[in-house]
């Protein structure tokens, strides 16, 4: 049954990426035409150590293509400051928005 679960929820990461990504302004063939690489970082995965290094409460996730790349936007809010923080799916690596 776990495993059930678990593919149920890649198959949804992966839509809801396809998702962000259009509604970013791109289309599906635009995706279809960009590399993407193989995520090894799941949303969850991304989530926790997201929160690992940085306070406040997370507002949104969205899985987002750039420059061929994977990756997680999380939006956060410390105390009223809000601030995106990029996940890549890939490796981990977080980057701020500055």
């Amino acid at each position: 049954m776990p495993f059930i679960a678990t593919l149920l929820l890649l198959s949804a990461s992966g839509a809801n990426a396809q998702n962000s990504f259009i509604a970013q302004g791109g289309s599906a063939a635009d995706q279809a035409e960009q590399p993407v690489e193989n995520p090894q970082i799941s949303q969850r995965r991304a989530l926790e150590l997201v929160r690992a290094r940085f306070p406040g409460n997370v507002i949104s996730i969205n899985a987002i293509q750039q420059r061929g790349a994977l990756l997680y936007r999380v939006r956060m809010d410390d105390d009223g400051n809000i601030f995106t923080l990029y996940v890549n799916a890939t490796t981990g690596a977080i980057t701020r928005e500055q």
